[in-house]
């Protein structure tokens, strides 16, 4: 009877331990700030388009996109995939043209992502041209209701995998703030990245970062 007695006060005595317990722990107070949003957009910077590059819903230059992510110091990197929902990027790539009217007016969404708030210096990609839809790599032009196609020629071992500051220009900031959407705007110069020959372009790819604005 008295060992039945002496288990059962062990038994009542382990809830007391334990709230003493967890009172004897020194509380720390956690913070997480909520994320803000980065969204990337591409745009195309073209001095052509009035004579032999118009802008166009016919006309086409496609550049594949296969990863996309932003770059803090210390070498952090987030992934940009296409949309908030997304968990991955499509493995076969994302297609746009650079040629087109929205690609113009910067009204292309490359990707957007919940982003922790802070600074972040860089934007990091891997995008090539892709004659995927055409049969082969080059520019279609549409003019004057008359449609061309320029070949256009990649030099081995040519990929645009990071963007910079337009030259001349000093090193930009990317700001990401709590519950804020910061908008990167990405363009790609089509007057360095495609460079005329007698019969064909050379592609030179040349992007960099034109702006950032916080909403």
């Amino acid at each position: 009877m008295f060992r039945f007695l002496r288990s059962r006060a062990r038994f009542l005595s382990a809830p007391f331990f334990l709230t003493v317990l967890g009172l004897s722990c020194q509380q720390y107070e956690y913070f997480s700030p909520s994320p803000g949003i980065l969204e990337i957009r591409f745009h195309s910077e073209n001095s052509r388009a009035s004579t032999i590059l118009p802008f166009s819903n016919g006309s086409a230059f496609l550049m594949k996109l296969t990863s996309l992510q932003a770059r803090q110091p210390g070498g952090i990197t987030l992934p940009v995939f296409v949309d908030l929902t997304a968990v991955q990027r499509n493995k076969s790539g994302d297609f746009y043209n650079s040629m087109s009217v929205e690609a113009r007016d910067s009204s292309i969404v490359l990707g957007r992502v919940y982003a922790p708030p802070g600074s972040y210096n860089g934007v990091d990609f891997a995008i090539s041209p892709s004659g995927d839809l055409f049969g082969g790599i080059g520019v279609t032009v549409v003019r004057n209701g008359f449609q061309g196609f320029i070949p256009v020629f990649i030099p081995p071992q040519t990929e645009a995998s990071q963007l910079l500051p337009k030259t001349g220009q000093p090193p930009f900031s990317i700001v990401v703030e709590t519950d804020r959407k910061t908008v990167v705007t990405v363009t790609m110069n089509l007057d360095s990245s495609l460079v005329r020959r007698t019969e064909d372009f050379v592609y030179r790819p040349y992007f960099y970062v034109s702006s950032s604005r916080t909403f």
